[in-house]
């Protein structure tokens, strides 16, 4: 027995260890109290009106406005549709999506690791480190699974030299471009550095032009047909340029070149330990070039390289802010790229001397007991969990009320929301406003949120003022701002629902912009002279516009 267990992990992958894998990763993953949560209204707001209007037939970014790409809609939309139009089944979709990247990233690193033992190692810490924690039931979703879908496809060009596979990496960028647009950029990125530079490669690129364009085309036209492409291009240019200077991030990251290069190589810095992995991308790099220069690259070396130069833009866009999950998710093809150098480094150590030989086998041990050791560590915070499912763990009692951040919490069941349960005070404040609104708005008369309620418009059914259902995204431009103003003006809802206290990131964040708090101030003058108080909830405030009943 322990003769064949040698041999299983030490020996080289096959196929069965996909199954395994994904048995592994599954059951690492496996969350079946995700729908126990305190809900995120404004993250929720981002998706929910958006889904709700492009299944009523809007378009989106002329009709309302979307922070990414419009399939990042359609997507849920659809998954919505076929098992239930409701934000439990969103939340559903998210987790979902996120257990799919990665399945995708142990897909394509089994591409790329040829030692059985390196591949369920890189796999502990793929899961425990990379999964986001805390936002995967109401972010993320399909996003990066679709950028790392198109680097696998390439790669399988590259092991299998069939030119189908970069049709379909193509294909697989365009969706990701209209999905986050950062995420079609950079597998574009990714194949021009392996494929299209490539002298013996580059003859295949208009095969992955092809597919991008079989995508991106029908689309696009759809878009100008329907007099949405100048709004789709306005709102892609100015959330890039204008994102990180209308929010900012209340922990600085490093923007400056002395900034970036004190960061890279002062470990006392405040950001080094997220900085590392562009150590592993130098690595790489250097290993890649060592290797062209001496004649000696290979297939699965061009076929990583498309991984490292999408991982590494991927790394830089995290940038934008180092202690949030796009960080997180932006470190899985790094870790890939990590175990496959440690790979070659066995590899090549296993044909010199004896000496170097050992080398190897303590560059394994070691890789493998901190692995292990590392994973242990860091599953016992990385994985949602309610406080009454750790209660028998904990030595415990039994019986004892379940709590969601020391709150009480109910089951919520609205046509619209259900199968959850939620802090006491959060359900609460949804039951009154469903009473609220059911009994004095009519189905299809608008109603005003403020400031970043958009998921209410949806959980309540009811439209929202103009093309913003959350507010706060007008700020990005000032004529979007003076369009928010505008449709309000011209026709005010008869109801508004505001919060009673602003989020504490107002102060922290957006007001460290002052245009942020003169904006603010001028829709808040504006409801205090043209509304007053009808009704309130623990959290929120009923406002009826003056004159109307």
């Amino acid at each position: 027995m322990p003769g064949s267990l040698f041999k299983f992990f030490y020996g080289a992958r096959n196929a069965q260890d996909i199954i395994l894998l994904s048995v592994l990763v599954l059951g690492l993953l496996w969350q079946p109290f995700f729908l126990h949560q305190e809900l995120n209204l404004f993250e929720w707001g981002l998706y929910l009106p958006g889904i709700d209007a492009v299944t009523q037939g809007q378009v989106p970014f002329r009709d309302f406005f979307h922070l990414r790409g419009p399939f990042e809609l359609y997507a849920p939309a659809l998954f919505m549709k076929v098992l239930g139009f409701r934000a439990d089944v969103l939340a559903a979709y998210f987790y979902f999506g996120t257990v799919l990247t990665i399945l995708v990233a142990v897909l394509i690193a089994y591409e790329l690791i040829q030692q059985r033992i390196l591949l369920y190692s890189f796999t502990l810490i793929l899961v425990t480190r990379t999964f986001p924690r805390v936002v995967f039931t109401f972010w993320g979703g399909m996003r990066y699974a679709w950028g790392l879908l198109a680097v696998w496809c390439i790669i399988r060009f590259f092991k299998t030299s069939r030119p189908g596979w970069l049709f379909a990496s193509g294909c697989l960028a365009a969706i990701g471009a209209w999905t986050s647009i950062e995420i079609g950029v950079i597998v574009v990125m990714a194949f021009i550095s392996s494929v299209a530079l490539s002298r013996e490669y580059r003859r295949w690129s208009w095969v992955f032009v092809s597919g991008f364009l079989m995508i991106s085309m029908p689309y696009g036209l759809y878009l100008l047909c329907q007099h949405a492409w100048g709004d789709y291009v306005q709102a892609q240019w100015t959330v890039v340029t204008q994102m990180g200077k209308t929010f900012l991030q209340s922990d600085p990251v490093p923007y400056s070149l002395p900034q970036f290069f004190h960061a890279l190589f002062f470990p006392l810095d405040k950001s080094f330990f997220q900085m590392t992995p562009l150590y592993c991308y130098m690595f790489f790099f250097s290993f890649y070039f060592w290797r062209v220069f001496h004649k000696k690259s290979t297939v699965l070396d061009q076929a990583a390289l498309a991984l490292a130069v999408y991982g590494l833009v991927l790394f830089l866009t995290g940038f934008r802010n180092l202690w949030a999950a796009e960080y997180e998710m932006s470190l899985q093809p790094e870790k890939i790229v990590l175990f496959f150098l440690l790979g070659q480094l066995i590899l090549v150590a296993g044909q010199k001397p004896v000496r170097i030989k050992w080398l190897g086998v303590l560059l394994m041990t070691a890789v493998i007991l901190s692995s292990v050791i590392y994973s242990i560590g860091r599953f016992k915070t990385r994985f949602y969990k309610t406080s009454w499912a750790c209660q028998p763990m904990a030595g415990q009692e039994q019986g004892k009320k379940e709590l969601i951040n020391g709150a009480p919490v109910g089951s919520i069941d609205l046509p619209r929301i259900r199968n959850m349960t939620i802090p006491d005070w959060q359900l609460r404040d949804i039951e009154l406003l469903t009473r609220f609104v059911d009994g004095h708005v009519p189905l299809h008369e608008k109603v005003w949120m403020y400031p970043e309620l958009g998921s209410l418009n949806f959980i309540l059914h009811r439209p929202w003022v103009g093309r913003f259902p959350v507010a706060t995204l007008s700020w990005l431009n000032d004529a979007w701002f003076d369009e928010y103003e505008k449709a309000l003006a011209l026709n005010p809802p008869r109801f508004a629902i505001v919060n009673k206290v602003m989020p504490f990131y107002f102060d922290t964040t957006y007001f460290l912009v002052p245009a942020n708090r003169n904006k603010h101030e001028r829709i808040m003058q504006f409801l205090s002279n043209h509304y007053v108080i009808e009704n309130q909830t623990p959290t929120y405030f009923i406002y009826r516009r003056v004159g109307k009943t």
